[in-house]
């Protein structure tokens, strides 16, 4: 608890503030599961528009839309993101974005660096989840699930490392393990993603808000 980093908003949550499990699964691979604390006052509408446009800019410093441009991304985790961009879209109809598109992150977590494409295969208003591939090869996940409760959103989170093809799936397992995602790596990301997480109510509410006023002054003639 003495541990716990200053973000933009003041301190960040602490692993413990979530009900986290990690687990080596039989015949190799690893997972980890979070679910985390209440997002206060927060909605899938917002949520989703995240994602959406977590590769903006924004001049939001807390308080107004009067400070220096920075990445909307920094703002998630100022320590450990260092740029997101949507790589490819695959849109529908109204502009969603759809499966198969792809998400290139770039960030460091404990010393660990990260700077891969994943591709999405789920995004709508249940759930967001996207691929690991080496490659390829599918060789793990990370899944978001989100649900609107009494207060906000709850969000649960699921890493995983396996590769589950027949016959080489134990091969890209273990190959996976070593160059992709060591359990130290993963034990790391799970206080990342707690961290990064507890940020969602401090900024994206206001970030929505005011993406939503400015639509509505296009619309006005």
């Amino acid at each position: 608890m003495n541990n716990q980093k200053i973000g933009f908003f003041g301190k960040m949550k602490p692993l413990e503030s979530a009900k986290s499990h990690f687990e080596h699964l039989p015949g190799g691979g690893m997972r980890a599961s979070i679910t985390h604390e209440v997002m206060r006052d927060m909605t899938i509408d917002q949520l989703v528009w995240w994602f959406h446009n977590i590769d903006q800019r924004t001049t939001f410093n807390g308080e107004d839309f009067n400070g220096g441009e920075i990445d909307s991304y920094k703002l998630w985790h100022p320590h450990d993101h260092i740029k997101v961009r949507w790589k490819k879209k695959r849109l529908n109809a109204n502009g969603h974005i759809q499966p198969g598109s792809i998400i290139h992150i770039n960030e460091t977590f404990a010393g660990h660096m990260i700077n891969e494409g994943t591709v999405v295969s789920q995004f709508d208003r249940d759930a967001f989840h996207f691929e690991m591939k080496l490659p390829g090869i599918k060789i793990g996940h990370v899944l978001h699930f989100y649900e609107e409760v009494d207060g906000g959103v709850l969000y649960r989170t699921e890493l995983e490392i396996k590769c589950r093809t027949p016959i080489i799936g134990r091969f890209f397992t273990w190959l996976a393990c070593r160059l992709f995602a060591s359990e130290d790596m993963v034990r790391a990301w799970m206080i990342h993603n707690v961290e990064e997480v507890g940020e969602s109510e401090k900024f994206i509410p206001q970030l929505y808000a005011r993406a939503m006023a400015q639509q509505a002054e296009k619309r006005t003639p």
